[in-house]
């Protein structure tokens, strides 16, 4: 395969990149070969020596090629590009664009930091905490205005959002021109991920924090409590005698948290003491023991 055909090399990653890299390098290099951008230069392109439209149309098909895994995996296979499946375009997307017109580039998902148009969509893209843990792809759907014939009308769409492992709760992502179409302005689509609440984690930042409840044995003579992390990683934790008068007893494990691009964060579990009731044939037995354990630290402390 020619060098110019190689998708990968157009966009400057090894055939093994991920997902993740492929739209990384995509994003870099989209903005400065696209066809109102003045500052292009042959030189600081992956292939040297490409015009900008014909860099720009080959950036876009090596893109769309190997960011849908099973179009990948043909191309990969050495299937020809005429072989390849064609992306999918929506019903309105090939009205308003004309059945002649180009092949345009999928949408820059860019931080929320950037301003966003007029006319854009606000969405909410519901995740769980394992999800922006691994990293995964999600399909929304949302309601946008397009001009058809010169009209407006109301059309239902659905996109694929790719959310990696270092997005948290809250995080907004901007597609652009995915929003309204308003006469000549093209709004964007911010989806905001909201993370459902996790029965056993809850994330502050980098790190996750797991409520952990023991049993009074192990609070009064300590033990090894066995702790599941996110990635279903078993620890053993030591817990030694006594139990702080002041809880929760805390316990921060290094590189367990979520997941950052230098590393991970903590996994911080907090311990609370389980007070079961005492059964009515244990309740003589369990009075003399604790008043027997108190008085030995009566003893211990006069002394």
């Amino acid at each position: 395969m020619e060098e110019e055909k190689n998708f990968y090399a157009v966009l400057g990653v090894a055939r093994e990149a991920s997902l993740e890299e492929i739209l990384a390098a995509y994003q870099r290099l989209a903005p400065m070969c696209r066809a109102d951008s003045e500052n292009y230069d042959p030189t600081d392109f992956p292939i040297q020596g490409l015009e900008q439209q014909e860099y720009w149309e080959k950036l876009n098909h090596a893109y769309r090629t190997l960011i849908i895994p099973e179009i990948r995996a043909r191309y990969d296979a050495g299937y020809p590009s005429e072989e390849l499946p064609a992306p999918v375009r929506s019903r309105a997307e090939s009205l308003a664009l004309g059945s002649s017109a180009a092949i345009q580039p999928p949408p820059l998902i860019e931080p929320a930091s950037k301003q966003v148009r007029p006319h854009s969509v606000v969405i909410q893209c519901p995740v769980q905490l394992e999800e922006l843990f691994h990293g995964t792809r999600k399909d929304v759907s949302y309601q946008r205005l397009v001009n058809i014939a010169g009209q407006s009308e109301l059309i239902h769409q659905t996109t694929s959002v790719n959310i990696t492992p270092y997005m948290r709760d809250g995080e907004q992502i901007i597609l652009r021109g995915l929003g309204n179409q308003i006469g000549a302005v093209q709004g964007d689509l911010l989806v905001v991920l909201r993370q459902f609440v996790h029965p056993s984690f809850s994330a502050k930042g980098n790190d996750l924090v797991c409520n952990c409840h023991i049993p009074l044995s192990v609070a009064v003579l300590g033990g090894i409590v066995s702790i599941r992390g996110i990635d279903n990683k078993t620890f053993g934790l030591m817990l030694h005698e006594p139990y702080p008068l002041l809880p929760p007893l805390v316990k921060v494990i290094e590189g367990e948290g979520m997941k950052t691009r230098h590393g991970r964060g903590k996994l911080v579990v907090k311990f609370y003491v389980q007070f079961l009731p005492v059964p009515t044939r244990l309740r003589d037995e369990t009075t003399n023991l604790l008043r027997q354990i108190e008085s030995a630290y009566s003893r211990a402390e006069d002394a």
